[in-house]
């Protein structure tokens, strides 16, 4: 039977050198997470936002959740790349509040630490 599983992402707290900071963004997510796991029943959602603590695999290997490029991609590898997560027939969702950035035609969603 096919899983569930989901990234969520909320950011309020950016560099106000390069974003405005954000009210309600972390808020969203964690409404999101909450749809997610007590409505959906998802199996798993992983979530990213400014001051949680670290995601702990299976192994006991920590992931930390701030929502920097570093702590994402490095997320995304381990489990995308490394050891895919997901079987075939399983769905993963994404959720993301945060600035995201138009350039040459292209969207871009903002790290923490984007400038």
């Amino acid at each position: 039977m096919s899983k569930n599983w989901a990234i969520v992402i909320g950011i309020n707290n950016y560099n106000p050198n390069n974003f405005t900071p954000l009210k309600y963004a972390k808020h969203d997510a964690e409404c999101m997470k909450k749809f997610f796991l007590d409505d959906a029943k998802f199996e798993e959602v992983y979530f990213f936002s400014d001051d949680l603590p670290d995601i702990v695999l299976s192994k006991g290997k920590k992931i930390p959740t701030q929502p920097t490029y570093g702590n994402l991609i490095s997320f995304l590898h381990d489990r995308f790349e490394k050891k895919p997560f997901l079987s075939s027939g399983d769905n993963c969702w994404f959720f993301f509040a945060g600035h995201g950035e138009q350039y040459d035609n292209r969207d871009y969603l903002m790290p923490q630490d984007a400038n």
